[in-house]
């Protein structure tokens, strides 16, 4: 019985080891979906509405939340990050 529990935790913690959550490097992406944050490549018919924003480019990856209405960028919580943040 021991040795089937040490074997199981032991495969856990391997297992645990062997697959990060997230690529290597990609730790600061600055919240997530649970915080109300979106993740999304910038494209063409995004630049009207993000042009002044520092940074912003076309394929740049951004993270935002949505207006009020949900369906526009809150332009003030718009952030470049960095592009494994827009890897799902």
């Amino acid at each position: 019985m021991n040795r089937n529990l040490f074997l199981l935790y032991l495969i856990i913690a391997l297992a645990l080891v062997a697959c990060p959550d997230k690529e290597e490097g990609c730790d600061d992406c600055g919240g997530t979906i649970l915080d109300g944050y979106y993740f999304d490549e910038v494209t063409t018919e995004d630049i009207a509405e993000l042009g002044e924003i520092e940074g912003i480019e076309i394929g740049a990856c951004i993270r935002y939340k949505l207006d009020l209405g949900g369906t526009n960028f809150n332009i003030e919580s718009v952030k470049v990050v960095d592009d494994c943040c827009c890897v799902e």
